[in-house]
């Protein structure tokens, strides 16, 4: 068995300068989208353009704007969901906090082999979906009875600067804690890892 020296937990490393560029970038897009909108209707009112083209132009601009101030007010009204601010990978699998604590986790004993005995239990999902280019496992689905594909994602209402390392770290848990499992060569050339990490 690894002991505790040989897996030590690693934490999601958040970058506030990053995040609030991000914030402050969504802001302004949020704000000029339907002033820009409203202003280029203007303009077309104003120019020596057909009548035609003006008033499609301006029902145009209006529901552009009509549709950002929507979905504004919606964003707004939106009931506050739990917000992970830290993801944590140790010897038991991947953890997601809020500021209340412990949100949800991803254990090493809950991963599950393919279903259909299938060549790999964790592989990157090729196909262009939802899973696009993640890595994926699989997890049995309490509501459906049956075991099912995710993905893993890094989750954090911030910028993550360690994204990949806590990918990384994820497989290493799992060539140590449930070798059982047959994971693809591709993520040990794409993480760059050894087979016997």
């Amino acid at each position: 068995m690894v002991s505790e020296d040989q897996f030590p937990a690693i934490e999601s490393k958040i970058s506030k300068g990053w995040t609030l560029a991000v914030k402050i970038f969504f802001s302004i897009f949020a704000v000029l989208t339907p002033l820009m909108t409203i202003l280029m209707a203007w303009f077309t009112v104003a120019s020596k353009i057909q009548i035609e083209l003006k008033i499609l132009i301006v029902a145009l601009a209006i529901l552009v704007a009509a549709g950002f101030i929507w979905l504004l007010i919606a964003r707004i009204k939106e009931k506050p969901s739990t917000k992970i601010i830290r993801t944590t990978v140790d010897r038991t699998g991947i953890h997601y906090y809020s500021n209340q604590g412990l949100v949800k986790s991803i254990r090493y004993s809950q991963l599950m082999p393919h279903p259909g005995n299938g060549k790999y239990d964790v592989f990157i999902h090729l196909d262009q979906t939802d899973t696009n280019m993640d890595l994926c496992f699989y997890l049995p689905d309490d509501a459906s009875d049956k075991v099912v594909i995710k993905a893993l994602s890094i989750e954090a209402e911030s910028v993550i600067t360690n994204g990949n390392s806590l990918r990384k770290h994820f497989i290493k848990g799992i060539v140590f804690f449930r070798p059982d499992l047959k994971i693809s060569p591709g993520i040990f050339d794409l993480y760059k890892l050894k087979k016997d990490a």
